[in-house]
């Protein structure tokens, strides 16, 4: 897919870093072709989703290490780790993407169908769990 920006692409994506959240079980590859876009007119930076095991640790965590002011774009569980960033520091964001998310917290019945796939991947099984839980085309073509 090729992606192209107008010839005013400066001034419409502004002067702050962009950094960009992936969602669950995915790294700066599903992000390959905006990176490679955007980086011609603005510093991009993928932000791994670590540093807890709540979104409220990751968000500070992630917090902690960006600069001053960013635009930020959360994909997924990477929506919802952008919406507690900007929930913690609504004045440091200065633009928000949000992508396939929810700002709905995981009902207990979402967490209890979660549960078999948090034992598997802890007890090794993680390759067996992805293989249940993605379906064969989803994510980057890696």
């Amino acid at each position: 897919m090729q992606y192209t920006t107008s010839p005013d692409a400066s001034a419409e994506l502004g002067s702050e870093p962009l950094v960009l959240l992936p969602g669950m079980m995915c790294d700066a590859r599903l992000f390959a072709p905006q990176i490679a876009a955007l980086s011609a007119y603005l510093p991009v930076t993928v932000a791994p989703l670590l540093g807890g095991d709540r979104i409220e640790a990751i968000a500070a965590h992630i917090l902690n290490m960006l600069p001053e002011r960013f635009a930020l774009a959360g994909l997924s569980m990477g929506g919802i780790i952008a919406l507690e960033i900007l929930r913690r520091a609504p004045d440091r964001v200065s633009r928000l993407c949000l992508m396939d998310t929810t700002p709905l917290a995981e009902t207990p019945a979402q967490a209890a169908e979660r549960e078999p796939m948090i034992v598997a991947a802890r007890t090794g099984r993680l390759e067996e769990m992805l293989a249940k839980a993605l379906p064969a085309d989803w994510g980057c073509p890696c």
